[in-house]
């Protein structure tokens, strides 16, 4: 049975609450990956992305607004460019081969996911 659409926000939420606080209180350890000190950064964008998680949380229940839509291109577009600079920065020796793969599964996941909601027709009693 396919996953619904107001579990897998619930999902995206969790995940993007997980990464953000982990960047807010530990950047030091989120960091650790990398080849220079990304802490300040680290922390802002774990703001940032945490207030993803809260957006996708509150959104989990929508029957299927322009708003919706809206959040879940949002999330693709998130996904699509936050892997690219995890490439980017591989390439330019910034970040470890872990950090790539562990980002990298969590960004194709919640990709697809966003994707397959994104165009999938339903009814408002099936979401």
């Amino acid at each position: 049975m396919p996953m619904k659409r107001n579990v897998f926000f619930i999902i995206s939420a969790l995940l993007a609450w997980l990464f953000g606080l982990m960047m807010v209180f530990l950047p030091d350890s989120m960091a650790a990956t990398t080849t220079t000190s990304f802490n300040i950064g680290m922390q802002w964008f774990g703001i940032a992305l945490v207030s993803v998680g809260v957006i996708n949380f509150f959104s989990r229940n929508d029957p299927g607004s322009k708003a919706l839509r809206a959040v879940m291109i949002g999330n693709i577009f998130l996904h699509l460019v936050g892997g690219a600079a995890d490439i980017y920065d591989y390439t330019r020796g910034i970040v470890q081969l872990s950090s790539i793969l562990m980002g990298g599964v969590v960004h194709i996941l919640m990709l697809v996911g966003f994707v397959y909601f994104l165009f999938k027709k339903e009814n408002a009693e099936a979401k």
